[in-house]
């Protein structure tokens, strides 16, 4: 092509758009980034996804948690429900993560922490972003084990962040949560927090739930710190009531808004059904929740999906609930019911004070909040229920009731339900013959991102011998131990 016309085409385009040459303005620069830091935004939106990590969303499914749980089953296909896939990515630091940062930076930096004071005190906005952190750390390194930490979110001075150890991670959330809920300075509530409203207390609740929870965590590697951690957390305030309980309302008739089962409803052509492992249980406990958790199968009867198996005729298994699949149905991330069975489970290993007794309290307390929590709690359904012989309390086999019925009122929260059996193995499921891990149980991690044994090599190495050796499914986290 002629020279002179290349350049005097370059001149023309220059000259129409008002552009000299060798001064391009503002073309370097987005308009749709803004100069100011509206933390408020942010935090809608890192809420928001903090609902599609357990419950899913149009965008995002998460399916594999509440299968891992068995809570459900697959049916015309087996994919996440016999362990297919073993390596999911770290899009937490790019996404909810770094806008955490950025909310903490904004609310620090000595210039931008003036421009964030219309959404709220900078404590108070701090406060409640270093709780959403600690909550995804939480995830990721209980879903992983090892994770960057320390040198994470460094942006592009450190792109090739350490794995730290998950019992470094655990000693610091643990004081991140503390230090969080004390920073609460009684300033202007926090604007975007479509959580609590941004009022504190609720907060603060949450973030000693979250201590609560981490506690339990450590009841076989580390017993003598999780009891420490969990009398601590118990002292600054836990979820005792349902009107407490952490959880995320989708809207009733907004579409970009609403419930992910919904969602999948309308437009998946794989709809889930109840595991027979969890119907064949409510209904042998006579248990009121399970017409709230599942629809009654073509023949007017309950019956569940044997797990791993495939089937392409909906009407012989008990599918989702409708009460379960509405656009407003509700996420649930921690409750009164798992708290209640928390206690339970520590008078057993004496963490706290009290005898079989006080045990049989927090375990019935905890199926009734749970049945409360689902609508569906009456006296004469609670009684029955929990009259029945694998309902009643027995002191003998008091922890595989209290943990088999966390499980139940855990349920669609799966990633709980399934780090509650890692750590204690209650309930008993089975596997699926076909299951694909190199063991041929449940899995036990996720694997890390396959890219970081590209671009981060000599710490992912590391972290994968700090695993014995192998990054995959079957592999165990510090806390999983035999």
């Amino acid at each position: 092509m002629n020279i002179r016309y290349i350049t005097y085409t370059l001149l023309l385009v220059l000259t129409l758009y008002g552009c000299k040459p060798g001064n391009f303005g503002d073309i370097n620069t987005n308009p749709n980034m803004p100069k100011k830091p509206y933390t408020g935004y942010l935090l809608t939106n890192i809420i928001r996804d903090m609902a599609a990590t357990v419950g899913g969303s149009n965008g995002a499914p998460i399916r594999e948690a509440p299968l891992y749980a068995q809570h459900l089953s697959e049916m015309t296909y087996q994919r996440e429900g016999v362990y297919v896939k073993g390596n999911w990515d770290f899009g937490y630091y790019q996404g909810a993560l770094n806008d955490l940062q950025v909310v903490i930076t904004a609310n620090m930096d000595p210039v931008k922490k003036a421009e964030a004071l219309p959404f709220g005190s900078n404590a108070n906005q701090l406060a409640i972003a270093r709780i959403l952190r600690a909550y995804y750390f939480l995830h990721m390194t209980d879903r992983w084990g090892d994770i960057p930490y320390f040198d994470a979110l460094k942006g592009n001075n450190n792109l090739t962040p350490a794995y730290d150890k998950q019992q470094d991670i655990y000693n610091d959330l643990f004081k991140e949560l503390k230090e969080a809920a004390a920073q609460f300075d009684g300033g202007v509530n926090v604007k975007g927090d479509i959580l609590f409203s941004g009022n504190p207390a609720k907060w603060k609740i949450f973030a000693g739930t979250l201590r609560l929870v981490m506690a339990l965590r450590l009841s076989k590697i580390d017993p003598a710190k999780g009891k420490t951690e969990f009398n601590a957390a118990m002292a600054d305030g836990v979820i005792l009531d349902n009107k407490d309980n952490v959880m995320y309302n989708y809207l009733p008739s907004d579409q970009n808004n609403e419930n992910y089962w919904s969602f999948s409803w309308r437009v998946d052509n794989n709809p889930y059904a109840l595991s027979n492992t969890l119907v064949d249980m409510m209904l042998a406990n006579k248990d009121p929740r399970l017409p709230k958790f599942a629809d009654k199968a073509g023949n007017g009867t309950y019956k569940g999906q044997p797990y791993g198996v495939i089937n392409t005729d909906f009407s012989t298994a008990s599918l989702l609930g409708a009460g379960m699949r509405k656009p407003e149905s509700p996420v649930y991330f921690y409750t009164a019911a798992q708290v209640q069975f928390s206690f339970a489970e520590a008078v057993k290993l004496s963490w706290i004070p009290g005898t079989d007794a006080d045990v049989e309290t927090y375990y019935l307390a905890g199926i009734k909040a749970s049945m409360q929590q689902f609508g569906v709690y009456n006296d004469a359904d609670y009684n029955t229920c929990v009259t029945t012989p694998g309902v009643k309390y027995d002191p003998a086999k008091g922890v595989e009731q209290i943990l088999t019925q966390k499980w139940v009122g855990l349920f669609l929260n799966g990633w709980e339900a399934w780090h509650e059996w890692r750590r204690t193995g209650f309930p008993k499921l089975t596997p699926p013959a076909n299951a694909q891990t190199r063991d041929g149980q449940i899995p036990r991690r996720h694997g890390y991102p396959s890219r970081e044994a590209l671009l981060n090599k000599k710490n992912y190495d590391e972290a994968v011998q700090r695993l014995g050796g192998i990054d995959d499914l079957s592999s165990r986290i510090w806390w999983d131990k035999k």
